[in-house]
């Protein structure tokens, strides 16, 4: 089992994605029609690179890669690939393995308890995280 206090890891997974967010564009229209055109590049600390929805950040070697799909009022959507390379990549939790499987099990009680939701699209639940 993790032993990772996951809404930790959220929070500074967030942290991250709004850090990078307020230095590329605070405004949220302005961010969607900078992120179409610049698509890869660096902002202070950060390297980016955005590909269709998605965006892979890295800072300090820390890896933070992000769905950006405003269609809900959940604008950040993680898969579980996404959220072991973010904890897999940060020193400050001390893990180098982590079975996807096991992610899933300890996500598993953030969406019960609507921390986390998944994405539902097209009457489809898919194994996609939203915060």
């Amino acid at each position: 089992m993790i032993k990772l206090d996951l809404r930790k890891v959220l929070q500074d997974y967030v942290s991250l994605i709004e850090d990078f967010k307020s230095q590329f564009s605070p405004d949220i229209n302005e961010f969607e029609q900078k992120s179409s055109r610049n698509r890869s590049g660096n902002i202070g600390e950060f390297k980016y690179h955005f590909h269709g929805a998605g965006c892979r950040l890295e800072k300090e070697g820390i890896v933070c890669e992000f769905d950006f799909m405003p269609t809900n009022e959940y604008p950040i959507k993680f898969s579980i690939w996404k959220m072991s390379e973010f904890i897999l990549t940060n020193k400050a939790y001390g893990i180098d393995k982590l079975e996807e499987s096991e992610l899933h099990e300890a996500l598993h009680p953030l969406v019960e308890d609507r921390t986390l939701v998944k994405l539902v699209f097209g009457g489809v639940v898919w194994e996609i995280y939203q915060i």
